[in-house]
Parts: structure tokens; C-alpha cells; sequence
């Protein structure tokens, strides 16, 4: 026994010993790797890492590090001036000669516009190749976005800054024509901010090497929006609010696309023979619109991905021209019995699935909206039946995210255990949520046992 205790004693200090004789600079590249706020934490392990954490190269100023959202304005403001107070004593100390990454979340920057200038200029001495600049008000609603602009001005010494990388600004306002000294920029990222006439058009024409460009709760965009970008790999078009026009989109490189929006139109030039995943959501619809036939023109355009995130639509029309290349799909779907045409199109429409997520998430609204056809919620899955080529030869694993044990849920289930001939594993992630009818895990995990009676002997069920 004292042999077993001395052996651990040994083994703690050696990992001691191994920590302790790394060098300054391996001890600090080991900590970019955590959160800036979990990086500070390691200040109060040792004396030697007291200052090791302020020679990070990636540097994350956050005004929640000191404000709670809960708190009166009054003291809000003063804890906003203690952030502030924090963030001068830790640039002071600050021991690097460069950044990598330099972020700015503040909600308030107009109370403090000569310490908002400071921290940024900072960064640009020291040669930063990423800058984040989050100014929006998590405390405001995302209604009437339209009638605020931007809260802070991008400061001018930032149009000089050549060497940037990585752009992201959300609630900054800036001038398009600045945008033409950034000739290395390969990320950009723009967030709750009006786009006016031909915005974005210009911001792609000055920056050639763009890799990535996200447009995130921007307003006013252009009624005919031009994307185009010969190195243009990765395009995230989130709940942006354009004037119901056609998006254009020239990206023969692509490799991912998201969008989660409104019933825009889009349009893709050239074939994406080289997109990997797409992720389409249409559901942000106060109520529910007819919006099936632009998804699946939509899909028609995106046939090559591999891997796909859709919230189905309850129309089902004919078939697509070409079948989709998706191996993974993911069904982000309530399992309203209104939205079964619309899984059972993509079942037909991914020949090649492998994969099939059903992520469950709250309900939808179908306001006034009929069926196409006589739908029984009790007999779609288990009468008959179609068996699509994936069900019969590649159709492998399922997995159920948000499993509640609805009589929609398991009849689905038993469709796909009972049919699918090469079915491997069905893992069950249990919701955490308590249902209107006094359900919660315990209840959702003796449902989930019902899965058993369909279970065939080389098929593999696993609760989480």
C-alpha cells in the first residue's frame, strides 16, 4: 500500500517537474489554446505563472468578464469602467512584441470612444493579423434593426493596418472605400450593420484573396446582391434582411454554404463541384410560408455537398433533376406531422446517405396551411410504405438529438429500424427539457425503451 502511495507521489511530481521545465514561450503558445478567460485563471497557480498569460499572442477583451446583463444600468456602468480599467493594466504589463488576434466586445463604446481607440491602435502596433470589434447591445431586441445604424466608427488608423488578415465587425460602421488597402484580408465578417447600395459588391472587389465571408443580421441589403470571389471557399448569410431581390452568387471554389433567413432567390453562376457542406434554413418565418419549391431549386444548385443541414419543407414535389452527393443529412425538424413530405423527399433525394441526424427543436407554426394530400400522422410510416435506395443499401447510422418519445418520434423510428437492411447504430440524446405535459428525462428515457421491440440483432441502440 505505502509502495502504491509513493508511486502516485512520484507521478504528480513528475508531472510538476514537466510543466515546470517548460520555457515561457511553450507555456504561453499551450495557453492560446484556452479561453483568454480560463488562460487569466492559470495566474493564480503559480508565481512563475503570473505574468506567462500576459505574453499571449491572441488577446480577448470581453465587458461580461465584469458586467452581468441582470444588473441596474448605474451599476453596470460602473463595472464597465472597471473593465476598462483592467484591460489598461493588462496591455501595460503586456510582454509580447505581436498579436495574432486581437477581440473587443463592448456595448458601450460611445461612453468610452478615447479608451476604444487606444486598445485597438495597441493592437495594430504590434502588428495584428486578426481583429474582432463586437459593439451591439445584447440587451436590445433584434426588431427594427433598420432604424439603428452601426454604434462605433472602425477608427481610420485601421485602414493602414495592410497586413490583416482577419476582419470581423459587428455594429461598427466603416468607410467601403478603406477596405482597399486590406490586400492580404482572407476572412471577413460583418454583423448588425446597414449594407447600402452596391456595398458588398465593393468590399469583394478590394479585397481579391477573400476566403470566408460572413454577412450576419445586416439590413437594406441590395434587391440584386452580387457575391463573387475567386478564392471565396466559405459564404454565411444569417438573418440578414435584404429587399427581396436575387442573390447572385460566383464561387466556383466553394466548399461551404449557410444560409438561415427568408425565401431569397438564389442563384449560383458556375457548378459548386467542390462544396463539401451546405446548411439551408428557411424557418425564421414568423409563420410558416410556402417556401418548398425555392428550397429545392436551391438543392438543384447544391447537389455536390456531402453534407447537408435542412429544415424540411412540408410540400414534396416530383424529384429533383439530380439526385443529391449527401452522405450526412441533418434534419432540423420539430417532427410535426406537417413536415413528414418533406423528410420523406430528402430521403428519396440523398441516394448515398450514410448518415442521418434528426436534430429536434421547437415546434413550428403552420398557420392556415393545408396538406397537398390526406396526411394520418398514424399511418404515414407505417403503411404503405416506400423503401428508398438509402434505407435499403447505406443508410448506417442514425442519430436523434432532442429526443422527447412523441408517438411522431418513434413512429419514424420504427420506419427506419425496421426497414433500413444495413442499419449499424441508433444513438438517442435525451432532451433536457420539461415539456408542457409534466415530461422530462426520466419520462423520455422509459419511451425510448419502446425502441427495443423493433431492434434487430445487428442493429445497436445507445442512450445518452
Amino acid at each position: 500500500m505505502a509502495d502504491n502511495n509513493n508511486n502516485n507521489n512520484n507521478n504528480r511530481r513528475s508531472s510538476r517537474d514537466i510543466i515546470s521545465s517548460l520555457s515561457s514561450e511553450l507555456l504561453c503558445l499551450i495557453f492560446c489554446f484556452l479561453p483568454f478567460k480560463e488562460a487569466a485563471r492559470t495566474s493564480v497557480l503559480s508565481t512563475r505563472f503570473r505574468h506567462v498569460w500576459r505574453g499571449m499572442k491572441r488577446i480577448d477583451f470581453q465587458e461580461s468578464f465584469f458586467v452581468q446583463p441582470d444588473e441596474p444600468e448605474e451599476q453596470k456602468q460602473i463595472h464597465r469602467r472597471n473593465f476598462i480599467n483592467f484591460a489598461y493594466q493588462w496591455l501595460t504589463n503586456y510582454t509580447g512584441t505581436t498579436i495574432d488576434t486581437f477581440s473587443l466586445t463592448f456595448s458601450r463604446p460611445g461612453d468610452f470612444p478615447v479608451d476604444m481607440h487606444n486598445f485597438i491602435i495597441f493592437s495594430l502596433a504590434r502588428s495584428v493579423k486578426g481583429l474582432s470589434l463586437d459593439f451591439h447591445d445584447p440587451i436590445r431586441t433584434e426588431d427594427g434593426l433598420e432604424n439603428r445604424g452601426g454604434v462605433f466608427n472602425l477608427p481610420v488608423h485601421v485602414y493602414g493596418h495592410r497586413g490583416l488578415e482577419s476582419l470581423k465587425l459587428s455594429s461598427c460602421n466603416f468607410w467601403v472605400s478603406g477596405f482597399r488597402n486590406f490586400s492580404a484580408l482572407k476572412h471577413l465578417s460583418l454583423g448588425l450593420i446597414e449594407l447600402r447600395q452596391n456595398c458588398v459588391k465593393a468590399l469583394l472587389l478590394c479585397c481579391p484573396l477573400l476566403e470566408s465571408f460572413t454577412l450576419k443580421k445586416c439590413w437594406s441589403i441590395d434587391a440584386h446582391l452580387d457575391i463573387s470571389g475567386p478564392n471565396l471557399t466559405t459564404l454565411v448569410v444569417d438573418k440578414c434582411n435584404f429587399l427581396y431581390g436575387l442573390v447572385q452568387i460566383d464561387a466556383p471554389n466553394m466548399r461551404l454554404f449557410k444560409y438561415s433567413g427568408r425565401d431569397e432567390q438564389f442563384y449560383f453562376e458556375r457548378q459548386l463541384t467542390s462544396l463539401q457542406e451546405a446548411e439551408l434554413d428557411f424557418g425564421v418565418e414568423s409563420e410558416f410560408a410556402e417556401v418548398g419549391q425555392l428550397l429545392y431549386d436551391l438543392l438543384e444548385q447544391l447537389f455536390s455537398a456531402r453534407v447537408l443541414t435542412v429544415v424540411p419543407s412540408a410540400d414534396e414535389p416530383l424529384g429533383l433533376l439530380n439526385t443529391l452527393n449527401v452522405r450526412h443529412l441533418i434534419l432540423k425538424t420539430s417532427m410535426h406531422r406537417f413536415e413528414f413530405y418533406g423528410i420523406r423527399f430528402m430521403l428519396k433525394s440523398c441516394p448515398l446517405l450514410e448518415t442521418l441526424t434528426i436534430n429536434i427543436g421547437p415546434a413550428r407554426i403552420f398557420h392556415d396551411y393545408v396538406p397537398p394530400f390526406k396526411l394520418d400522422a398514424e399511418e404515414f410510416w407505417t403503411k404503405n410504405l416506400v423503401v428508398y435506395k438509402c434505407i435499403k443499401s447505406s443508410l448506417k447510422v442514425v442519430e436523434v438529438i432532442g429526443f422527447k418519445g412523441s408517438r411522431n418520434e418513434l413512429m419514424f423510428l420504427q420506419y427506419l429500424i425496421s426497414l433500413g437492411r444495413v442499419l449499424e447504430e441508433l444513438n438517442i440524446y435525451l432532451s433536457d427539457e420539461v415539456d408542457g405535459y409534466g415530461g422530462n428525462k426520466e419520462i423520455y428515457m422509459q419511451r425510448a425503451q419502446w425502441l427495443h421491440q423493433c431492434k434487430k440483432p445487428n442493429l445497436r441502440i445507445s442512450f445518452y
